[in-house]
């Protein structure tokens, strides 16, 4: 019960989310530990938002991010961590799933002469 109500609010907030970056040029990347390195892999840079969803028929949710003509799913979701910043220059999302990748989302700032 306490799993389906946090994936309710995952929802929610995953929808307002979506709502309020779409557009915004994004950077999608992968972390990954192998023993003792970290490995990270950059999958897409520059594409924009079209939103994130979530599917929460299983006991552990998929999170599907849509960049461009790209969609990323992250299968057995444990860990949502959301950046915000003043600048807006960090602001994206953390997505940790069971097996100990961490799906890496974040916005790239505008030129400032544009």
């Amino acid at each position: 019960m306490k799993a389906t109500k946090k994936q309710h609010e995952w929802a929610k907030f995953l929808m307002f989310f979506s709502e309020q970056n779409s557009g915004r040029p994004t950077r999608l990347g992968l972390l990954g530990r192998s023993g003792d390195v970290v490995n990270d892999c950059w999958i897409e840079n520059g594409r924009s938002l079209v939103g994130i969803d979530i599917d929460t028929k299983k006991e552990l949710p998929s999170i599907q991010i849509t960049v461009g003509d790209l969609t990323h799913e992250v299968n057995d979701t444990v860990k949502l961590q959301f950046h915000f910043s003043l600048a807006g220059d960090e602001d994206g999302i953390d997505i940790s799933c069971a097996n100990g990748e961490t799906t890496i989302l974040r916005f790239e700032n505008k030129a400032k002469d544009q």
